[in-house]
């Protein structure tokens, strides 16, 4: 009987196995033995070879660039060829700081965002959505992501009352679209056990009305565990946020995602769609400090996979500056009623603590990835960075200064000296410009957000990024950005700081791969890399004044084309 049982059981577990197996092949399927691309300009961003006629491929690895009759004649006649049609083939486009998969919430969310990236005018409109969305999705929490209080008709947040007029038993969360802060109904408020009488915690509060209860707003900390909470999605609908995310990135070129400041519920949930393969494009897991503290003691770890990547342990020094909660130098331009005149923002942790946790995890042979908006929050992660360093010199990792929107010019020669890397979240320049130029910070200190030519100058290998789904990652655009340096009026902001078009494409290729530690395998086109590929109608260096309009006619991550082809479902 006990051998009928073992029989039995392996049996089982071997049809287990195949079905695991049955299920990677099926999302996974192997690349071409050989693939030849001509008919084009490939763009390589290698400095040693920057162009070439064709490239040839074998088995998702690129054996050879130069001319296309020399290339096609080292492979049979039965050779995969791509016909680039005269357009041009260079390295996929690589997300230097994201939440992936966060732009696919509308598969499940509202989207709350204002032009120019949405349509939200009001907020009675998103109260409709919001009870629409409650009558499609019966069950479980609703979620509203992209709120701009300074975008919408009436300049202000909901309020916790609004809220529970589309239900007072469901939890329901209009996120802000700066991922710092968020307004929740009253349902959310006992589900986390929030009581009136809470008191506001270190680097973060609760926003309260006039009679001094609290109406809904949660900032910074006291936001972080109530939006987890929310974020917890089931299986299904987890999949079906990631399907969207992956078929908007790969739509756009992109070939390498991140999902930072994970923490260990996020990454547990991440781990299986990874595990079959399930996420078609290559993804940087960045875990927060406590995730990063749960790995160390065996609680998750990643899979194996050609795709996965571990990334830096992200760390927040302060929050956003267009939610009035980036840590500034000197005030705010023009603070709301509720702020003293003299309001800075705040820290999101004192120096000290920030300071321990650099230095914990760099000594570690770790590298960090530290939020910082405001120019005082800057000061504060650098001289983090700069005890970490004098503590352990051997240590060559390269620590990343995440946003640093507000760098000064002897902040950047500072990071020089550190060998920090900065990424520059340089799409605030169009989305908040004309908003940081007359409310949040004025017009001197709006003109440099994003330093670029000052950075270069100095001689930083730098990185740009969109924060997604802070803004949708539109790896032209911030290309665009970059070097036109326009507001969403059309008005320049800073052009000082503009950068050419080579530069900022090297931002979101080679120079991201490089900050993730992966430049040997992807991020340019040489013998030896793995064929993570773009395929554009026309040159971003010479139609980048019209970015929108130049069309991504194919993606290919490791070789297999996945865009437009389907993705599996």
């Amino acid at each position: 009987m006990k051998k009928v049982w073992i029989i039995g059981a392996l049996s089982l577990l071997a049809l287990l196995v195949v079905a695991v197996a049955g299920v990677h092949r099926w999302f996974n399927p192997p690349p071409p033995p050989v693939q030849l691309f001509t008919n084009g300009t490939i763009l390589t961003m290698d400095p040693g070879n920057p162009r070439a006629d064709a490239m040839l491929v074998k088995r998702g690895e690129i054996v050879a660039l130069g001319a296309s009759d020399t290339l096609r004649d080292q492979v049979s006649r039965d050779v995969r060829v791509v016909d680039l049609q005269g357009g041009v083939l260079m390295p996929g486009f690589i997300e230097a700081h994201g939440h992936f998969p966060g732009e696919g919430l509308s598969a499940v969310a509202v989207d709350a965002n204002s032009p120019p990236i949405g349509d939200l005018d009001s907020i009675a409109t998103l109260l409709e959505r919001l009870r629409t969305l409650s009558q499609r999705r019966l069950d479980g929490a609703l979620l509203a992501y992209g709120f701009d209080d300074t975008t919408v008709s009436d300049q202000r947040y909901p309020t916790r009352a609004e809220l529970d007029t589309i239900s007072d038993t469901r939890p329901i969360m209009v996120l802000h679209i700066s991922g710092h802060l968020g307004v929740v109904n009253s349902a959310a408020l006992r589900a986390m056990s929030i009581s009136e009488n809470v008191q506001d915690p270190p680097g973060g509060y609760y926003g309260r009305d006039d009679d001094g209860r609290l109406n809904g707003l949660l900032a910074e900390t006291a936001f972080n565990p109530v939006r987890a909470n929310i974020l917890k999605l089931s299986a299904i609908d987890g999949y079906r946020v990631m399907r969207r995310a992956s078929r908007l990135y790969l739509s756009r070129g992109i070939t390498f995602a991140q999902n930072g400041l994970a923490d260990t519920t996020t990454i547990k949930a991440l781990v299986p769609a990874l595990r079959f393969g399930l996420i078609p494009l290559r993804l940087s897991v960045w875990p927060g400090a406590a995730a990063e503290e749960a790995r160390k003691d065996g609680q998750w770890t990643l899979p194996e996979g050609e795709r996965i990547h571990l990334g830096p342990v992200k760390l927040v020094s302060d929050g956003s500056l267009q939610g009035y909660t980036g840590f500034l130098e000197e005030p705010y331009y023009r603070v709301p009623d509720d702020h003293p005149p003299e309001y800075l923002g705040f820290p999101n942790q004192s120096p000290q603590q920030l300071a321990r946790q650099v230095v914990q995890f760099h000594c570690a042979g770790r590298q960090t990835a530290i939020h910082a908006n405001g120019d005082a929050a800057i000061t504060m992660s650098l001289d983090a960075v700069a005890q970490a360093r004098q503590q352990c010199p051997e240590v060559a990792v390269q620590p990343v200064l995440i946003h640093a929107q507000m760098a000064t010019r002897d902040q950047l020669a500072r990071m020089q000296a550190l060998d920090v890397i900065p990424s520059f979240f340089n799409n605030h320049v169009y989305y908040w410009g004309d908003r940081h130029r007359d409310l949040f910070l004025g017009p001197e200190r709006a003109s440099r957000i994003s330093p670029l030519a000052e950075a270069a100058q100095q001689g930083l290998r730098f990185t740009l990024h969109a924060d997604s789904p802070v803004v949708p990652f539109q790896p032209l655009q911030l290309v665009w950005n970059a070097v036109e340096r326009r507001t969403a009026s059309g008005d320049l902001l800073g052009p000082q700081q503009a950068i050419s078009v080579e530069r900022a494409l090297q931002a979101v290729t080679v120079d991201a791969a490089r900050q993730l530690g992966v430049d040997d395998r992807v991020g340019q086109l040489r013998t030896g890399m793995r064929a993570d590929l773009v395929w554009l109608d026309r040159d971003p260096r010479e139609s980048i004044g019209d970015w929108s309009s130049i069309q991504v006619r194919g993606t290919w991550v490791d070789g297999v084309r996945r865009y437009p082809e389907r993705i599996a479902e």
